[in-house]
């Protein structure tokens, strides 16, 4: 069973608002720990248990493909200030410490009765930096190229660019969107399509 449209379209906006909630959670333990040390990034990639609840969506599974540790490469075959969008090499950069990607994906056909089958995609990105100002380099840099692509309106990069606060841009079009946020030394990318 599918959610209602307004539901997976929180999905997005709950996932936000937990990682930028995890930037600032500080742990603190008075006895030593004998599990392996996870990264800072790790804690902050949404679980599917909390995007399966969050999207009211159980469907949802793993999407392994996404799970790395390092940005993949921009498709070249793409113009050039639009090789930024979505999670690549050219969004983050070189100078980050830490990265970490994460996805899950389901399948429905509940738009109606033998319509077709919709691919729904949940998937998020986040780097972390040596300090703020290397991240709001690049934070600034991915604002600038995502202007330029829209600027280019090239049919493939048909989005809407939104800036709702200054630690976010938010791309979008009809059945999908990406939203990137800066927190501190953190940057952030979750986007969703098929909701």
């Amino acid at each position: 069973m599918c959610c209602s449209t307004a539901a997976k379209s929180a999905v997005i906006v709950c996932c936000a608002a937990i990682a930028t909630t995890a930037c600032s959670f500080q742990a603190t333990s008075t006895q030593p720990s004998t599990a392996p040390p996870t990264s800072r990034v790790d804690s902050l990639i949404v679980s599917i248990e909390d995007v399966r609840r969050i999207a009211n969506y159980e469907e949802l599974a793993a999407h392994f493909q996404t799970d790395l540790r390092e940005p993949p490469e921009a498709d070249t075959n793409v113009p050039g200030p639009c090789r930024v969008v979505g999670s690549s090499d050219r969004t983050f950069g070189t100078d980050w410490s830490e990265f970490r990607s994460a996805g899950y994906h389901g399948v429905t056909d509940d738009l109606r009765p033998g319509g077709p089958v919709m691919v729904e995609t949940v998937s998020q990105a986040i780097a972390l930096y040596p300090d703020p100002s290397t991240a709001r380099g690049v934070f600034h840099r991915l604002e600038s190229s995502l202007a330029e692509c829209a600027g280019l309106h090239d049919p493939y990069f048909d989005f809407i660019l939104d800036r709702p606060d200054a630690s976010t841009v938010r791309i979008g079009a009809a059945g999908w969107s990406h939203v990137y946020r800066l927190k501190s030394s953190v940057f952030i990318c979750r986007w969703r399509v098929g909701y």
